[in-house]
């Protein structure tokens, strides 16, 4: 595709801009229960503190290390249900490369969720990095894996930063959504409008898998770290007049970013709308101006597009975020596939 020079470019004079309003309180957002820890005898080693996961993401050292092959169970003072968009982030502690934006030191961590703390489902997830490990002081394309935690930077803490927000908190997002189809789910057993706890498990280089059977090769010698884990959406205060972001990227690199609200469009709150790229926070008009078309712009919202075919070795994510103007949120975060 046709690139162009990054410039400020106002989002309002891109999408027809709207006036703020504070967000919604809500109970604690973040994890307040250590249900379970299991570090396989401290394996790895690392920083051994399962306290260190509640709360806040504090960042760098304030961390728990799930142990090679390990986990964490982590409950919460409201259950996490499933809104528009993502529904909640892990924050681990990946740091950036060499330099750039779009490679991380990555520890990954297999995510589960219960809402009884006996079944667990484990979301769906895609390896689309090395097929040979990266060394102990490699690095991974963000992109590298899908539904697996670890890989996008996490920005807490931030003074003034919004820890719900999916682009503005960093971090790797989570859609209940892709559980849909979850034996556990469609049985009754997972009921994902009423998750209690959230299960991290530790990715053993060369030896875990994905979901379709593929080996996932991350860098490093140790574990997965876990900062912290921040509800995106709580039990009892999804409203169904809340903003919506879909985005779809094909395995060709194609991209359609969907941004709606079903009280119409005047109700996104622009002022309010956040955009990354590997997870690295961007200017959305610049983002919009430089990337996509508006391909569709209706009574709800906009459709917009990246309608050019990408190399086939082109890793990346891509994160959008707003709110309405009653406070309510929605954002998403997506891999580009490539098989």
């Amino acid at each position: 595709m046709a690139m162009q020079p990054i410039r400020p470019y106002s989002v309002a004079a891109a999408l027809l801009g709207a006036l703020a309003v504070p967000s919604l309180p809500a109970q604690s957002v973040f994890a307040t229960q250590v249900v379970s820890s299991n570090t396989n005898g401290g394996s790895g080693g690392g920083i051994f503190a399962p306290v260190n996961a509640l709360g806040a993401p504090l960042g760098a050292l304030d961390v728990h290390s799930l142990g090679i092959g390990g986990q964490l169970t982590l409950g919460f003072q409201v259950p996490i249900a499933n809104g528009p968009g993502a529904d909640f982030l892990v924050a681990e502690n990946p740091f950036l490369v060499g330099g750039t934006f779009f490679a991380t030191f990555a520890e990954l961590m297999f995510v589960e969720v219960s809402s009884d703390g006996v079944q667990f489902a484990r979301f769906p997830s895609r390896w689309f990095g090395p097929a040979s490990a990266p060394g102990a002081f490699g690095s991974l394309p963000v992109g590298s894996a899908s539904n697996l935690a670890g890989q996008h930077v996490a920005f807490g803490p931030i003074a003034g930063a919004d820890p719900q927000d999916v682009v503005a908190a960093g971090g790797d997002a989570f859609d209940l959504a892709d559980l849909a189809l979850h034996p556990l789910v469609t049985a009754g057993v997972v009921d994902l409008a009423a998750i209690t706890q959230v299960r991290l498990v530790d990715v053993v280089a060369g030896q875990s898998t994905d979901s379709g059977g593929t080996t996932i090769f991350d860098p490093g010698t140790g574990s997965a770290d876990v900062d912290a884990v921040t509800v995106i959406h709580q039990q009892g205060l999804v409203d169904a007049h809340g903003p919506n972001v879909a985005i779809t990227i094909a395995v060709d690199g194609t991209i359609v970013v969907r941004l709606e609200d079903p009280d119409g469009w005047q109700d996104l709150d622009y002022t309010t709308l956040h955009s990354a790229l590997f997870g690295v926070p961007i200017d959305p008009g610049a983002m919009i101006s430089t990337f996509f078309q508006v391909q569709v712009a209706d009574a709800t919202g906009f459709t917009l597009v990246q309608p050019f075919a990408l190399p086939a070795d082109l890793l990346f994510t891509l994160s959008f975020s707003v709110k309405d103007l009653q406070g309510h949120r929605s954002g998403a975060q997506k891999t580009r596939p490539t098989n």
